[in-house]
């Protein structure tokens, strides 16, 4: 981060919310559900594995010379690996879309470096990891689209079933937005 500002969460949040909605816009077909991020991150040039990642990984960004590859855990649930796939995405955006972002400066992934997504909470307060959850949520659950379901009196099972994501993230979703 530049000239020691620090970043609140806040701060990175309504970064990934931005990111997301830019995201959508030009690598997904408006109002199409549920959204899929491996399509988005292959039409983004990123290479997608099924990879063995052991216990302690849902998935992993590894950048490349002009690109980067993801790498996603084949024994998670289908809709863990959906939200895998987007916080991935999300990193990948996050260091490709902008060189800063209000003041923030954000270099590229270097080849042979990235990120893991870890089942632990290993690395839970790092900005660069809300960002990506928050992207994700975004990217998933689009906020618009989200509260329509809630408004209309959707339980969290079905709107769950619409995104194709868990339960608990659409519950955390709807902390996040103030409706629950």
């Amino acid at each position: 981060m530049a000239d020691g500002k620090v970043m609140t969460y806040g701060e990175a949040r309504r970064i990934a919310r931005k990111l997301a909605e830019d995201t959508l816009e030009h690598y997904w077909t408006s109002g199409k559900f549920p959204v899929d991020p491996i399509k988005i991150a292959r039409k983004c040039g990123i290479e997608i594995y099924d990879s063995q990642l052991g216990k302690d990984r849902w998935g992993m960004l590894i950048g490349g010379d002009n690109s980067a590859t993801m790498y996603l855990d084949v024994d998670q649930p289908p809709s863990r690996k959906r939200f895998s796939a987007a916080h991935e995405l999300g990193h990948y955006m996050t260091h490709s879309a902008a060189e800063s972002f209000d003041g923030f400066e954000v270099e590229p992934i270097k080849p042979g470096e990235g990120y893991e997504d870890a089942r632990s909470d290993q690395d839970r307060g790092n900005v660069f990891e809300v960002i990506a959850n928050e992207f994700a949520g975004n990217l998933l659950m689009p906020e618009g689209k989200f509260r329509e379901l809630k408004e209309n009196g959707n339980s969290d099972i079905a709107i769950a079933s619409f995104f194709k994501v868990s339960v608990d993230a659409v519950s955390y979703r709807s902390r996040r937005l103030g409706l629950a």
